[in-house]
């Protein structure tokens, strides 16, 4: 069983209905509580006249000052805080006195808060009929999309991280050869071609029956 939570008065319970008025006493007991505001309290409290305390005996009391809404938490001291109001010397009306007034170990330390009404905030996604609003919310996450995209590829041109490609230089045109040099070339090149055709032939020659080369038959043909 989880303990109770913190509350004002720890003690009490709540009750559907009360028995009869014969079995209760009437009894009065005032509990003194501090508030902690926090880093507001020196311009804020200053400037409000009114407050508003909601659920003092809860675990959770809210408070509201000059619209701003506060919500808070209850806090048990290890030790007590003295309790003071401002009084007036009956000797010397002109002198501030203060004056005790009591003790007290619980303290609610308030944090400012945004309250919003039920149904807004981020609501649920679209049925499947209204393609009309799904194309909208489409085409706006596409134009966000692209911003971000073009503002990042922005931001790296700048950084030096995503730099334009260089462009080729231009090679120089070399200068064209004489025709009387291409002429010596190509006689060159005839000349070798006939030797090697003429190296080629002696080697396909095949020798004759009788172990004689062909070039021996035609001189000995000719003589």
């Amino acid at each position: 069983m989880n303990a109770a939570a913190p509350s004002l008065c720890p003690g009490y319970k709540q009750v559907d209905a009360f028995g009869p008025d014969e079995e209760y006493e009437d009894e009065e007991e005032v509990a003194y509580v501090t508030l902690d505001l926090g880093n507001i309290e020196p311009t804020l409290v200053p400037s409000s006249s009114t407050y508003r305390l909601i659920g003092l005996d809860t675990p959770t009391p809210f408070l509201q000052l000059s619209g701003t809404i506060m919500k808070g938490r209850h806090e048990n001291l290890l030790g007590t805080e003295l309790i003071f109001t401002d009084g007036k010397d009956p000797h010397d009306p002109h002198k501030k006195a203060v004056t005790h007034v009591a003790n007290t170990s619980q303290r609610i330390c308030f944090n400012e808060v945004r309250l919003q009404p039920k149904g807004t905030g981020t609501g649920p996604l679209p049925p499947k009929g209204s393609k009309g609003k799904a194309k909208a919310v489409e085409q706006e996450y596409f134009d966000l999309t692209t911003e971000a995209e073009a503002a990042a590829q922005m931001v790296d041109r700048v950084t030096g991280k995503n730099a334009p490609r260089a462009r080729a230089g231009r090679t120089p045109r070399t200068k064209e050869t004489s025709p009387k040099r291409t002429r010596q070339t190509r006689s060159a090149k005839g000349k070798g071609k006939g030797k090697e055709k003429a190296l080629e032939g002696e080697e396909e020659m095949p020798p004759d029956e009788g172990g004689e080369d062909m070039d021996v038959d035609k001189e000995s043909r000719s003589s």
